[in-house]
């Protein structure tokens, strides 16, 4: 299965304010894969305190054969048509097109945008708690 995160969950977790996103990274190999645009890697460095925090957020990529920065651009109708449902264009609307085009089963975000707002049949929207309660029950 693959899963995109979104950079503020990410953030919380370099940040050490929540377990269930600790666990959720911690997931992360052969049954469960992380794809992310280099917008989220841009976004997460950016709000980042210190070298060893940025420096932490990249091992993840670097040691694990199952995380994946995707650098190629998003197809812009897909972005359209996240702004078309109601995303702000700049970061959220393509974030939602990148999961659609990379066929993530989930976007793992704190996004009030994403968790209240967007409808969408291309994946589901949870956040990290949820998500790692799914995946830890079996429902996923």
């Amino acid at each position: 299965m693959h899963i995109c995160i979104d950079s503020c969950v990410f953030i919380n977790r370099l940040r050490g304010h929540d377990p269930a996103v600790q666990r959720l990274i911690s997931l992360i190999g052969p049954t469960l894969q992380l794809v992310v645009p280099r917008l989220v890697v841009q976004e997460v460095t950016r709000n980042l305190r210190s070298h060893e925090q940025v420096r932490r957020f990249f091992q993840l990529f670097h040691q694990s054969g199952h995380a994946f920065i995707v650098d190629e651009p998003v197809p812009i109708n897909l972005v359209n048509k996240y702004v078309e449902l109601g995303l702000p264009a700049k970061a959220d609307a393509f974030i939602g097109a990148f999961a659609e085009w990379m066929q993530v089963r989930y976007l793992v975000s704190d996004n009030r945008h994403f968790l209240r707002d967007l409808r969408t049949d291309a994946f589901d929207v949870l956040d990290a708690a949820e998500f790692v309660s799914r995946w830890e029950s079996g429902i996923l």
